[in-house]
């Protein structure tokens, strides 16, 4: 089964996450697990990773470009092939982003090519800061004050991102 997708740039910025088990994770957290993996393994040993076994599942890449595409499955899923469907098919689409202007709202469409090629209908990950902020506070993890603090720290690097 895959539980998460997620297409971000080499850089580590996540572009798409969905969710399509009942596995919850961070896709900040994740996507910038993959990428320091990515590089990792090029500085090592000039080769990209392919998969990241884990005890009972599996991340499985595939980059094209600047852009890496990763599933987060059941160890014996076969899933690479799709991985590089779908990487064709969002080249073509929306180019390599070279000059990607971190509007994620764009890719919106692709949510559902991705649902075509795995087979399944996925939900969009909860992306949304402002939701994790709420929920943060709502289960008490984090004081308002620090949400807030962390919440603006957020989009002043976004707006930052977006215009250099």
């Amino acid at each position: 089964m895959i539980h998460n997708f997620y297409l971000l740039k080499k850089s580590g910025e996540c572009i798409i996450h969905r969710k399509y088990g009942s596995l919850e994770t961070d896709e900040h957290l994740v996507s910038g697990f993959l990428s320091a993996m990515f590089s990792f393994g090029r500085s090592i040993s000039g080769c990209n990773i392919e998969s990241v076994l884990l005890d009972d599942k599996k991340f499985i890449y595939v980059i094209k470009d600047d852009i890496i595409l990763a599933a987060y499955t059941d160890r014996d899923d076969m899933v690479k092939d799709k991985l590089q469907d779908l990487s064709q098919e969002f080249t073509k689409t929306y180019g390599n982003l070279e000059n990607w202007d971190g509007d994620r709202d764009r890719f919106a469409d692709f949510q559902l090519k991705l649902d075509e090629i795995f087979g399944e209908t996925g939900k969009k990950a909860p992306d949304d800061v402002f939701d994790k902020v709420m929920q943060d506070i709502q289960t008490g993890k984090v004081s308002v004050k620090d949400s807030v603090d962390d919440l603006l720290s957020y989009y002043k690097e976004k707006v930052k991102r977006a215009n250099q």
